[in-house]
């Protein structure tokens, strides 16, 4: 590995003709001058390259411009998610049918245990064509169990039921404090509407006409317009108070309700694996707060420059969508069940973007996870957005027995990155492990798409593992010959080192720590380096 120092800002000082032939870079940063990133630079930062374009993305323009040939061949990513918008302008045709399946005869054409499975399967809904939206979280389930809400207590000495009763409790404290906290935003919007009527009689609140209110003249009005600026300043608008109070509903009356039957719908066992009869074909969204698998297809699909909202990785590709993450935490049967029907159905690739904290029935997982790396299909999981060091706490799914041991070789866990080059370099929200993350993609603001040809500016780790998906199917599809292992060994390798002093995530005031301390590899993924490592290793088996 050659070390590159990079002057950003100022210019590079190796040309891109100098580095071409090599694979990972490592790269000291210095003079890094922090911006906000304008929309024609920053859209899909994603994709940059940081010689280039003195941005961290992971090279997929670059790889696209030097040394992608674009193939007629597609490959299957499955993407376990929530409900999907299949008719959406950037992913049209860019979905997997099952030829073998004929739609709406309500048979079993191909024998495969799913009736009218034509895009994928809806493992949160019943035979009858229901679907559900929210879950409670695990430890909820967990709690319900013990019966810790008939007798009020946990067993001394059961340390799982006291860490789901100690995360019941602080997040039954902090949903009465946002609530308290947006009702008084709430009751300030009223008197605003008020007060600052003549300014706003539509309420079409803005920054700069409130500049323009003289408070000195109209001592009155003081009040109001500090508030007013305050929210705005801090995207505290009228629609976000809206839709967080529906957020805080949805957690008191699903998510954090012990009494909510959340498989009701469903009627399946949930502790049985081999019961299947559940379930169906609509892998559509049953809402309209159901974006997040829209969000992750553009991600990785995204009909490339065609001058629209989105940009994927990849458009060789066809999306098996599989719907079986509520709002809420997923059923570990659910999620088992999901791997093996991607696996059975031809997937080289599976995107998670999903996770939680407890897990009643891990080993439902693990054995999935085993059963992808026998039929070699990659799996590529974000490692979660709670800041933590997940070598201490275990975010599931899991890939190893103990944290120092993994149970396959096919399992890739990705942390969010930021663009800014400095301490802020992993997202502040990105879980991180040296032995349990082994890589970091871009994962913070970034532009993709949702229902109804729609668009959207997210961040999380669940937006960063699609990067790495798509790179990794750019990887199989140009040389399909590479084992899952083989492509995870690439991807890890290949990638960027940066050498920046950085804070934990999470952890404002703490001495800070290299970035390569966060993860396995130390690394981000590039697209560029992952490509010409991958034509040496094919060649090598040649």
């Amino acid at each position: 590995m050659k070390k590159i120092f990079l002057v950003l800002l100022l210019y590079p000082l190796l040309s891109s003709s100098q580095i071409q032939n090599t694979f990972s870079k490592d790269i000291v940063v210095v003079n890094y001058k922090e911006k906000v990133l304008s929309d024609s630079i920053g859209k899909f930062w994603q994709h940059k390259d940081i010689f280039f374009d003195t941005l961290p993305g992971s090279s997929i323009d670059k790889a696209y411009q030097e040394l992608w040939l674009s193939p007629k061949d597609s490959i299957i990513i499955a993407i376990i998610d929530s409900g999907v918008d299949i008719n959406h302008e950037e992913l049209q045709g860019h979905f997997w049918t099952n030829n073998n399946e004929v739609p709406g005869n309500h048979l079993d054409d191909d024998k495969n245990g799913y009736i009218d499975d034509i895009h994928g399967w809806n493992f949160l809904g019943n035979s009858k064509g229901k679907s559900i939206s929210y879950a409670r979280k695990e430890f909820i389930r967990i709690l319900c169990d013990k019966g810790y809400f008939k007798n009020g207590k946990i067993k001394d000495g059961d340390s799982i039921g006291k860490k789901a009763e100690k995360i019941f409790k602080e997040q039954i404290k902090t949903l009465d404090e946002d609530w308290e906290y947006v009702i008084g935003i709430e009751n300030d919007y009223k008197r605003i509407g008020k007060d600052l009527k003549e300014y706003f009689p539509n309420k079409n609140y803005s920054l700069e006409k409130i500049k323009k209110i003289d408070t000195i003249a109209n001592p009155n009005l003081a009040f109001s317009v500090k508030k007013l600026d305050y929210y705005l300043t801090y995207e505290a608008t009228l629609d976000w108070m809206v839709d967080f109070k529906k957020y805080l509903k949805a957690l008191k009356k699903f998510k954090l309700n012990p009494d909510f039957d959340d498989r009701k719908e469903i009627g399946d066992d949930i502790n049985d694996l081999f019961d299947k009869s559940y379930g169906n074909g609509d892998i559509t969204p049953v809402d309209e707060t159901e974006i997040h698998a829209t969000a992750v297809a553009g991600l990785i699909a995204a009909k490339r420059n065609n001058k629209k909202g989105g940009n994927g990785v990849i458009n060789n590709v066809k999306l098996m969508m599989i719907r079986a993450v509520p709002s809420g935490d997923e059923y570990d049967k659910d999620i088992a069940l999901a791997i093996r029907y991607a696996v059975d159905n031809g997937a080289k690739i599976i995107n998670m973007s999903f996770g939680k904290l407890f897990s009643m029935q891990p080993e439902f997982v693990k054995e999935a996870i085993k059963y992808a790396s026998k039929h070699d299909v990659l799996l590529v999981h974000g490692a979660g957005n709670d800041n933590l060091n997940i070598d201490q706490h275990n975010f599931y799914p899991l890939d190893y027995s103990t944290s120092k041991n993994e149970i396959t070789d096919n399992f890739i866990n990705v942390g969010a990155l930021n663009y800014k080059m400095n301490h802020k370099f992993p997202a502040y929200f990105s879980n991180y492990g040296k032995l349990n993350v082994d890589i970091f993609a871009p994962g913070y603001e970034l532009h993709t798409t949702i229902p109804e040809n729609s668009y959207i500016t997210e961040s999380g780790t669940s937006f960063a593992a699609p990067i790495v998906t798509g790179i990794a199917a750019m990887v199989r599809l140009k040389y399909p010959l590479l084992s899952a292992k083989q492509v995870k060994q690439i991807i890890i390798e290949s990638g960027n080192k940066y050498h920046l002093q950085v804070r934990i995530p999470g952890k404002t005031k703490s001495p800070r720590v290299p970035f390569s301390e966060l993860s396995k590899s130390g690394k981000v993924v590039n697209a560029y380096n992952a490509l010409l490592m991958a034509e040496q290793i094919s060649k090598s088996k040649n």
